[in-house]
């Protein structure tokens, strides 16, 4: 096929859809079977539906509690945690929910301390489950304590020394020494600080507060921020394009400014890819949650090698406050949501998902994983069948996403040393549980050209 006029996909990806929803997919999270979570927003927080892949047929999985505005990532056995949900604009719920992506079925766990609308929830190195921030019952009315969820007894315990007035939606990193790092908010800059919770303290890391509406770990201990931070409910004004890095593997960490985005964005995801570059996609010029007219529709990539932004293919639709993005297993990344501000089936909802493929899917065969293992430990070498060891040049780990108000709370790309072997490679699988906290990943190999295999789904324990 000849592109006259036009780059071909090998250059800037190819997007497939609108696929027609069911909901406005405010939260997505991607499960161990390869199936997707969502669920909606305001009162249609009850209304949770779970997405095949491969046959695009959706399955109601509707939840007793109003879960919007919630926070999640996933248990080390592979389970949902959802914490905290709606009540109405501001107000939060202290409700646990847990969802087994194996059998479709919710429960409910212990209730927090708190209740928390637009909490963050952490997996910790040691299977246990972090919640910050999240507001109580006024605008700006924050929970400051955070909260630990063991699930091997199903209770919370209050960090009480360890309390911190953070706006909404904390960005939260596990670092490789075993702290959590929080570099931004959804709502507004703050001071870059890390948590180390046995001795419930903060530490700060850079008093300075360059902004990020979303963020992302692109490499253990390495972050990337960009775009504008907001609370919907003020005064419109305009994004910002800019993009920061912060190397926490330093002696003196401290924000860097780096190349801007090609576009301004608020309400924008940034997604990890298998072949290590971040795509950044939705998202608009301003501040204002509803203006879809002049939403972005060109994503773009960010690459760590070089870090510069390339512009890539136009999705269609136009998504804005409560779009959401995540990398699905065969190395595309689903995009969906836009809309539900203040209210249900307004004009600007978006009940569709677009599919956007990479370039690297463009650029040649892609390898194959004949066989790898279903679980492994820390610390230790594994082998993978490949057909294609030869031509492999790096393998890494993924976690599958869980992903909401631009922000992926459980994403993060584990890069693995490798050697070949008679029928494959011989892998080393992370060294701790700092580097990938317990729970299911996502196994690539990719090509010296940047194609990917399929992931093969993981569990590291």
């Amino acid at each position: 096929m000849a592109f006259r006029g036009a780059q071909p996909p090998r250059e800037i990806g190819q997007w497939s859809g609108p696929l027609t929803w069911p909901i406005v997919a405010v939260h997505m999270a991607l499960l161990p079977t390869g199936r997707v979570l969502a669920s909606g927003g305001q009162s249609a927080g009850h209304d949770a539906v779970v997405w095949d892949p491969p046959t695009n047929r959706f399955s109601s999985m509707r939840v007793d509690d109003n879960i919007f505005c919630n926070g999640a990532a996933a248990l080390p056995d592979g389970r949902l945690l959802v914490a905290g949900g709606h009540v109405r604009w501001h107000v939060g719920r202290n409700i646990t929910n847990l969802f087994d992506p194996f059998s479709h079925t919710w429960s409910r766990g212990s209730p927090m301390a708190f209740v928390r609308w637009y909490p963050t929830v952490t997996t910790l190195p040691d299977g246990r489950m972090l919640v910050t921030g999240g507001e109580i019952d006024c605008d700006g009315c924050i929970a400051t304590i955070p909260e630990v969820y063991s699930p091997a007894t199903n209770n919370w315990t209050s960090l009480s020394g360890a309390s911190l007035n953070v706006p909404y939606y904390p960005h939260m990193f596990v670092l490789p020494d075993g702290r959590v790092l929080n570099t931004s908010t959804a709502q507004a800059p703050i001071p870059t600080r890390a948590l180390t919770i046995p001795t419930q303290t903060w530490t700060m890391v850079d008093a300075s507060i360059p902004d990020g509406g979303t963020a992302v770990m692109y490499r253990p201990g390495k972050i990337l921020k960009t775009g504008t931070s907001v609370d919907p409910d003020r005064a419109i004004r305009a994004s910002a394009a800019t993009a920061y890095i912060l190397d926490m593997t330093q002696a003196a960490p401290a924000w860097t400014q780096v190349s801007s985005m090609n576009f301004a964005r608020t309400f924008h995801t940034m997604v990890l890819l298998p072949d290590g570059n971040v795509l950044v996609t939705n998202g608009g010029p301003t501040t204002d949650a509803i203006d879809v007219s002049h939403a972005i529709l060109q994503a773009e990539m960010w690459s760590p090698a070089t870090q510069q932004f390339s512009k890539l293919a136009s999705m269609r639709a136009s998504r804005l406050y409560h779009s959401t993005a995540l990398l699905l297993p065969d190395g595309r990344v689903l995009v969906a949501g836009g809309g539900h501000f203040h209210g249900v089936h307004e004009p600007t909802d978006q009940f569709s998902a677009e599919i956007y493929s990479p370039p690297y899917l463009f650029n040649g065969a892609r390898p194959v994983i004949s066989s790898a293992p279903t679980a492994v430990p820390y610390a230790t070498s594994f082998s993978l069948t490949t057909p294609d060891a030869s031509h492999i040049t790096s393998v890494a780990l993924l976690r599958p996403g869980a992903v909401t108000h631009s922000f992926d709370q459980d994403q993060r790309y584990v890069p693995l040393t490798f050697q070949q072997a008679a029928d494959g490679l011989t892998v080393q699988s992370p060294s701790s549980a700092n580097l990938a906290p317990p729970g299911y990943y996502m196994l690539f190999i990719v090509t010296s050209n940047g194609v990917p295999s399929v992931g093969s789904m993981m569990q590291v324990q």
